[in-house]
């Protein structure tokens, strides 16, 4: 009895180790992370695309050059988002090799930075938003905005505020309702950012946005043209067609006439 005693204990333990050993097995062949599953949910995004200036400061060091904006985060590939930039700032925004800037404030700009836009040959785009706090955005300011962000031919991009959270985070929510994000995950992103000071006309505002008012202002598929030139170059053919065979019959009758 005594030996069993000692037994049952040690075979517990290894039906134990067995057991952890079977459910880790099994966590690691569902786990899309490790088997390099990428997916584009919210979910993954907010947790793996957040690059904030703490992240890069002290969490998740990068080998790139000064310090990013206050508020700075990848929004999607060629797509960040920030505060706005200052001096210390540019040479950081130089390696993500801009080709746009969206400015929504309407202020002077801070000492350097025409400079700065110049010299990397940067398109500068600038929205006198009003926020949320004061009054609704008007439509036609989002619709001119979106049609701006949502254009790929712009990228890389970068959208900036004086915070990088209200009013950006306004566009960045509706940006992802064109993207189909559900409403809790676009609410918990702007969150992130505008904490610790979460507006309540920001979360109402992008809660109530109707995507139907910004079908006029996305961009027209790449395809369109060459669909349009397809048919018109279909129609100048025809018509030089029917004029050789018009041409041909009258020319073939003139000589049957004749003899």
């Amino acid at each position: 009895m005594p030996s069993q005693q000692r037994q049952n204990p040690d075979m517990d333990r290894a039906l134990s180790r067995n057991h952890q050993s079977m459910v880790h097995d099994d966590e690691r062949h569902r786990s899309p992370d490790l088997i390099g599953v990428r997916t584009e949910s919210p979910e993954v995004v907010l947790r793996d695309a957040y690059v904030s200036a703490k992240d890069i400061a002290v969490e998740r060091p990068l080998p790139l050059a000064g310090a990013p904006p206050v508020n700075f985060a990848m929004v999607a590939p060629g797509l960040y988002r920030s505060g706005y930039p200052q001096v210390p700032d540019y040479p950081f925004m130089r390696t993500l090799n801009l080709k746009t800037i969206v400015t929504l404030v309407g202020k002077d700009l801070p000492h350097g930075f025409q400079q700065f836009i110049d010299g990397n040959r940067i398109k500068h785009e600038i929205f006198d938003m009003v926020g949320t706090k004061k009054t609704e955005i008007p439509i036609k300011t989002m619709q001119s905005i979106i049609a701006v962000v949502s254009n790929r031919k712009n990228y890389p991009l970068l959208i900036h505020c004086n915070q990088g959270k209200h009013r950006t985070g306004c566009v960045v929510g509706v940006l992802r309702k064109t993207s189909e994000w559900d409403t809790t995950s676009i609410i918990r992103e702007y969150t992130k950012y505008a904490e610790p000071k979460v507006r309540e006309t920001d979360v109402k505002y992008i809660t109530n946005f109707k995507l139907s008012d910004l079908r006029s202002a996305m961009p027209i598929s790449s395809k369109a043209p060459l669909v349009l030139r397809t048919f018109y170059g279909m129609v100048m053919l025809v018509s030089f067609t029917v004029s050789v065979w018009m041409y041909s019959g009258i020319r073939l009758l003139q000589v049957l006439t004749t003899v």
